[in-house]
């Protein structure tokens, strides 16, 4: 509390002077005159109150003084101090990760209080919100609203993501306007090596010094056996104390229970044998820890997409265009080609269609060719998605074979077709077209990789947030993505990458009349709790600024009421004489 200009006080004397107005005014003696003795009677009751009488009488005098009083205080400017935050604006970057929600309550939520009291006191100052991710996101951007700021805060969430709190900082050091700006990061722990060689800005690092009980299923994999299949699931006790634990494995109604207790700092295999043949399990711990983002985890039973067979016969360009897919390419002779190995075979052999490999078929050793002219034309199918074949050229066809569905046409000739176990058949060689050319022919191939080796009822693996280029087509052009029965997003074909959805979990996406699974899942350094601290790093001064709230505002808005109040009173007088 203070006043900044002190030298207005000699205005004090203008309420002395109204003061000693009144004392030396003339002063009127009362005279009992016949006309009045009418109104004593009604008088009577005002000089039965004295003191009423006396602050009627008085009360212009008390206005006026009170509202030079108040005059003499603006002029002396009054104030009040309360201190603010150091700096003259911040950006607080803030970690969305998975690990933000271990404790109750969670970091994050003591967190967004601890940034609504820093908005606070921030005192009108600038403030910028950052969020942490693979993308980092500016949130607001030099805003001094506290309501705003405020309501930012309430609106952020925790997105899974690993918060590459590095790379954060290095989009946050470019958001600071000058060496004044004050980097505020708040997470759960965070080395100070990581800020040790950055000296150009100011940081204070909000961190959490408690242990935490956790327990995490760090893997999870299963294999196939001649009995049925085999489950390992590796369980990390990520705590100092000894805790039990229910390791439960689930798939559709079939569950497996087994009871472990974990020592402190335990990792442990636990397996489960003659499991049913299903291909989507779900195992969980069942544990009283702070964390449990990481008790549960999903796989799938999948065969392998890493190798490729292919005939020596056919083009060189073919097995140059898998190889720059980084696959594991082998070269057989076509006597020498497994139908049976499970692995996918790329030929022109017509009889290995009978066996139960996928097959990618490039021309057909049992027919000739025909020549045709034309544009090609496609049908909605995920082996286009990324491969158009607007421009390119083939001069030959071979006949097509009965039963398979036919997905692009030259002049109404079937060019690409489909066989009703998924194999598929290129009714051309490729000396035959200038499509290796092409930029579309390798992805052509990841496609087809992707058709014949996954499972057409499995998309893959995903982590939380993930952009990827996935083979998705329908006639709608629009996948709609569920969990548990509740709708999540939809994604749109053509719009960009699929963004996989943000909580990890078990999710349906479904386009048409087709349903494919998906698995969103942690990533490994989202599985551990580590402790931290609160410490500073950089220029900033250890000292708090101080920000003045002036009271000459509310001062001038008191003058003008009095001035109101004596102009009422002074009415009333005039009124009633």
């Amino acid at each position: 509390m203070g006043a900044s200009n002190w030298g207005m006080i000699w205005t004090a004397v203008m309420p002395l002077a109204v003061i000693l107005y009144y004392f030396f005014r003339k002063k009127y003696k009362d005279q009992q005159v016949s006309s009045t003795l009418f109104w004593q009677e009604r008088m009577k009751e005002m000089q039965a109150s004295p003191y009423l009488k006396k602050l009627q009488h008085h009360l212009l005098f008390y206005l006026q003084l009170a509202a030079l009083l108040f005059c003499v205080l603006a002029l002396i400017e009054p104030f009040s101090e309360s201190e603010t935050l150091a700096g003259n604006d911040f950006i607080f970057v803030v970690d969305t990760s998975a690990t933000m929600l271990a404790g109750s309550p969670s970091h994050f939520v003591k967190h967004q209080q601890e940034m609504k009291n820093l908005a606070a006191q921030a005192g009108g100052k600038p403030v910028t919100i950052v969020t942490t991710g693979i993308s980092p996101k500016v949130i607001i951007r030099n805003e001094q609203d506290l309501q705003k700021v405020e309501k930012a805060i309430d609106q952020l969430a925790v997105n899974y993501e690993s918060a590459e709190i590095e790379q954060t900082i290095l989009f946050a050091d470019t958001l600071a306007v000058n060496d004044s700006t004050i980097i505020h990061i708040f997470t759960d722990s965070l080395e100070r090596s990581v800020l040790i060689n950055k000296t150009g800005q100011s940081y204070h690092v909000h961190g959490f010094t408690e242990t935490l009980r956790n327990v995490s299923i760090r893997q999870f994999g299963l294999s196939k056996t001649e009995s049925g299949t085999r489950g390992i699931v590796q369980v990390v006790n990520n705590s100092k104390e000894t805790i039990p634990a229910t390791i439960r494995l689930t798939s559709d109604s079939v569950e497996k229970r087994i009871d472990v207790e974990l020592a402190a700092s335990e990792e442990l295999l636990v397996p489960f044998e003659d499991l049913p043949n299903k291909q989507l399990w779900q195992a969980t711990v069942e544990v009283a820890d702070n964390y449990s983002a990481d008790n549960t985890m999903a796989t799938y039973v999948a065969p392998p997409v890493d190798a490729v067979v292919i005939d020596s016969a056919l083009h060189e360009l073919i097995a140059s265009g898998f190889r720059s897919l980084s696959l594991d390419v082998a070269l057989s002779d076509s006597s020498q080609l497994q139908p049976d190995s499970g692995i996918p075979i790329v030929t022109n052999q017509r009889d290995v269609l009978e066996g139960p490999t996928p097959i990618l078929l490039f021309g057909r050793n049992d027919e000739k060719s025909f020549e045709v002219v034309g544009q090609i034309e496609t049908k909605a199918h995920p082996l286009f998605t990324y491969a158009t074949l607007d421009e390119i050229y083939v001069s030959q066809l071979y006949p097509p074979l009965e039963g398979y569905e036919t997905i692009a046409t030259i002049d109404d000739h079937p060019f690409i077709q489909v066989s009703p176990k998924g194999d598929i058949v290129v009714l051309t060689d490729v000396q035959l077209t200038d499509w290796p050319l092409s930029p579309s022919f390798p992805l052509f191939l990841w496609s087809a990789m992707e058709s014949l080796a996954g499972d057409a009822e499995f998309l893959g693996y995903f982590q939380p947030n993930e952009h990827r280029s996935v083979s998705l087509a329908s006639k709608t052009g629009e996948w709609e993505i569920f969990r548990d029965g509740t709708y999540s997003h939809s994604y749109i074909e053509g719009s960009g990458p699929f963004v996989a959805p943000a909580e990890p979990g078990i999710y349906q996406v479904v386009g048409d009349d087709k349903e494919m699974t998906m698995i969103v899942q942690l990533s490994s350094q989202e599985k551990t709790l580590s402790a931290g601290s609160t410490y500073k790093m950089g220029q900033a001064e250890a000292m708090q600024d101080k920000v003045r709230f002036s009271f000459v505002p509310f001062l001038i808005g008191l003058i003008l009421l009095l001035v109101v109040g004596e102009w009422e009173v002074y009415r009333r007088g005039i009124t009633t004489r």
